[in-house]
C-alpha cells in the first residue's frame, strides 16, 4: 500500500484502467463539512435576527444536524416536509413557526458549500477524455438524487448508481458488478475511490476491482462510528491513501482500454447515461434488469484482481 501525501506514484496494476468509480458524499463533495457550515450559518441567523442566545442558537443547530444525520430522508414524506419537521422538532415552542424559513435558508447555504470546486470540475472533465466515470453511492433515493441534480453532476458521469434504487448497497459486490455491467467493463479495469473503508474499499476489494483508493476524512470532520484500519478485516487494505481527490489523476496508469473522447464529446456527446433512476419521474425508484452478476464476474478471469498490497484476489464474502 502506498500513501500519497507528497510525491505521487502510479497505481500498480497489470491491466490498463478504463473506468473510475467515485463515492459521492465526502469524496466528490464535502457533505459533512458543508452540512456543518450550513448549520453554523443558521445558528448565526437565530442569534442575530431572532433573539436566541448564542448558546441556544448553537444547541438548536447542532440538534438539527444530529437528527438530520441520523435520518436524512423519510421515503413516506417529501424532502422539504421531512426536513422542515426536523427543524420544528428542535426549535423551542415559541419559535416553531420558523421551521420552514430555517429549512429554506439551510438548504441554500448547504448547496453553496456543496458546490464542486472549479478544480474538481476540471479534473472530471479531463478524466472523461480517457476514462469512463461512475458514481456508486449509498443512501436514500430522494436525498442522493437531490444532490446529484442540484449540483449538476450528471454531465460528468457515464453511470450513476444509488443504493436505495437497487437490491444492494456497498460493500455488497453486486452493486459494483452492476456498474461494471452497465458500462460493459470487467472489474479488473476499474478503480474505486471513497472515504469509507468498510463500504468503498472493502466492497471494491471483494468485487476484485483493479484498485481501491481511500480518501479518509480529516480528523476534525470525523464522527463516532468512522472506521480506521484497526476496525476492518485484515484484507481491507486500499492500494493507496490520498488526502485529496485531486491527487487521483496523477496516480492512474494511462488508459488504452477505452477509446479517447474529444472534449466536445466528453461534455456533449451522444451517449446513453446509465442510472438507477427513471428520469421520466422525479426520484422514482426503478429496479433495472440485471443478470446474475456474482456468477458472471466471479467466474471470469481477472488478471488485475491481485492488488498491489497483496490482498487476496478471490471474492470474499461480506
Amino acid at each position: 500500500m502506498s500513501t500519497f501525501r507528497g510525491a505521487i506514484k502510479r497505481l500498480n496494476c497489470d491491466l490498463k484502467i478504463s473506468t473510475i468509480f467515485f463515492d459521492l458524499d465526502n469524496t466528490l463533495i464535502a457533505t459533512r463539512k458543508a452540512d456543518a457550515k450550513a448549520c453554523s450559518k443558521v445558528a448565526d441567523l437565530l442569534h442575530r435576527e431572532h433573539g436566541f442566545s448564542r448558546e441556544l442558537a448553537n444547541e438548536t443547530a447542532t440538534n438539527y444536524l444530529s437528527a438530520f444525520r441520523r435520518c436524512p430522508d423519510n421515503p413516506d414524506v417529501a424532502l422539504a416536509q421531512w426536513r422542515s419537521q426536523l427543524w420544528q422538532d428542535v426549535l423551542p415552542g415559541t419559535h416553531k413557526h420558523l421551521a420552514s424559513e430555517l429549512y429554506g435558508r439551510w438548504l441554500e447555504w448547504r448547496y453553496r458549500y456543496l458546490a464542486l470546486p472549479v478544480e474538481v470540475q476540471t479534473m472530471l472533465q479531463t478524466l472523461r477524455l480517457q476514462y469512463l466515470l461512475g458514481i456508486i453511492t449509498n443512501g436514500p433515493t430522494a436525498a442522493q438524487w437531490e444532490k446529484i441534480d442540484r449540483l449538476a453532476l450528471n454531465k460528468y458521469f457515464d453511470c450513476i448508481l444509488v443504493s436505495s434504487d437497487l437490491p444492494w448497497a456497498k460493500p455488497d459486490r453486486n452493486i459494483f458488478y452492476a456498474a461494471c455491467h452497465y458500462l460493459g467493463v470487467p472489474p479488473g479495469q476499474c478503480v474505486m475511490i471513497g472515504d469509507k473503508l468498510e463500504t468503498d474499499i472493502q466492497g471494491g476489494i471483494e468485487a476484485s476491482l483493479g484498485a481501491t483508493v481511500w480518501l479518509p476524512l480529516p480528523t476534525e470532520q470525523r464522527i463516532i462510528g468512522d472506521r480506521t484500519m484497526q476496525d476492518v478485516p485484515e484484507h481491507v487494505r486500499p492500494d493507496a491513501i490520498v488526502d485529496s481527490v485531486l491527487k487521483l489523476p496523477a496516480m492512474l496508469p494511462p488508459s488504452t482500454s477505452f477509446r479517447g473522447r474529444r472534449p466536445a464529446e466528453a461534455e456533449f456527446g451522444d451517449w446513453e447515461q446509465k442510472t438507477t433512476r427513471n428520469r421520466a419521474a422525479q426520484y422514482n425508484r426503478i429496479l433495472p434488469e440485471i443478470p446474475e452478476l456474482y456468477s458472471t464476474y466471479s467466474s471470469s478471469s481477472n488478471d488485475c484482481s491481485q492488488h498491489s498490497n497483496g490482498s487476496n484476489s478471490s471474492n470474499n464474502s461480506s
